[in-house]
């Protein structure tokens, strides 16, 4: 369990980005902090830890994550699918992208 306590430690380290500049904040990016989610997610999967794995996921969802096919097969995911929860949480974060600004301006194109 160290290694997973390290792991979720990092999340707290400054983010690298595309291009640090030394006098700005290291702030950690959306995309790291999504990508950190995800792992953490399937770490908790793969453990066996259902909640802590769906608010992981959760989290990923929020910052923005999409690629609802990749969840739907990784393998590290497996357990996480098993529980009815996660096709609803996949489900409301695809609607509330599709709800969206970009979302709402395309219906009117179908």
């Amino acid at each position: 369990m160290l290694v997973q306590l390290l792991f979720e430690k990092a999340l707290e380290l400054p983010g690298t980005g595309l291009k640090r500049y030394r006098d700005k904040p290291n702030l950690i990016s959306d995309g790291e902090k999504m990508a950190a989610l995800y792992n953490i997610a399937c770490c908790h999967s793969r453990l066996g830890n259902m909640r802590t794995g769906l608010v992981a996921l959760a989290g990923c969802l929020e910052l923005g994550y999409t690629d609802g096919a990749q969840l739907r097969s990784d393998p590290d995911l497996e357990f996480l699918r098993t529980d009815e929860k996660f096709e609803g949480l996949l489900a409301r974060f695809d609607q509330k992208s599709r709800s969206g600004f970009l979302g709402n301006f395309l219906k009117n194109f179908t």
